[in-house]
């Protein structure tokens, strides 16, 4: 129930602006002002639509600015590995894409059941994913999910793929969400953004690049299995 609360809202939020506007218009007739009877319900709808705008633009603006720093999905050097350390909360779950769909043979990841330890999934020649607790790393290349939430509300993913022993970065590449800053209440869904945005064709290309980051810069070693195809 809460969901679908929640959905109504998002999709019918800028319907709220007609109760303001609503209180404008009457104050308006209150007061006699304007003259044309006619002109009070447009002038009260595009009086709260400067307001809204006002607190909404700078901040989407902002977003703008950000997602340019933010850039394209980036390859900046190639390597070939079987496998790497997933360092991400979700690894021990999504991660296993990357046995599955990916081609890579092995992933390390933090352990769920120990701190300071790691487990690492292994893809067997029949299909299954088997887990062993470790007490130590030994993939050479890491592989970073990292979070970030802004304080209007703009949500930044960046993914990093380093050498362990060098720290040199191989590929990297970032996302954001704006939820609406200060007008979110007001403009539900329609005041959101992203990128890249995967409904216009570059924001779908940076997304694919983004998904397949780790494959396209780690290129599986012959013999685990060929990824599949672009």
């Amino acid at each position: 129930m809460l969901m679908l609360a929640g959905m109504l809202w998002a999709l019918a939020a800028p319907l709220l602006l007609l109760l303001p506007a609503a209180g404008l218009a009457w104050a308006m007739r209150r007061h006699g002002r304007p003259a044309r009877p006619a002109l009070r319900w447009p002038l009260a709808l595009g009086l709260v639509a400067v307001v809204v705008l006002a607190l909404w633009l700078p901040q989407r603006l902002q977003f703008a600015t950000l997602c340019d720093s933010l850039g394209a999905p980036q390859v900046l050097q190639t390597a070939e590995a079987d496998g790497f350390f997933l360092d991400d909360g979700t690894a021990n779950s999504f991660g296993m894409r990357y046995l599955q769909e990916e081609g890579f043979a092995w992933i390390e990841a933090r352990s769920i059941y120990k701190r300071d330890a790691y487990t690492r999934h292994t893809r067997e020649a029949d299909g299954r994913i088997t887990s062993t607790e470790a007490a130590a790393l030994t993939a050479l290349y890491q592989l970073t999910s990292a979070s970030d939430d802004l304080p209007d509300g703009t949500h930044v993913q960046r993914l990093t793929l380093t050498r362990r022993d060098t720290g040199a970065v191989l590929a990297r590449a970032a996302s954001a969400h704006f939820q609406g800053g200060r007008a979110r209440w007001l403009l539900g869904m329609w005041g959101t953004a992203s990128c890249p945005n995967p409904v216009l064709p570059e924001g779908n290309r940076a997304f694919r690049q983004t998904y397949h980051l780790a494959r396209d810069a780690l290129r599986p070693l012959a013999g685990n299995g060929p990824p599949p195809g672009r």
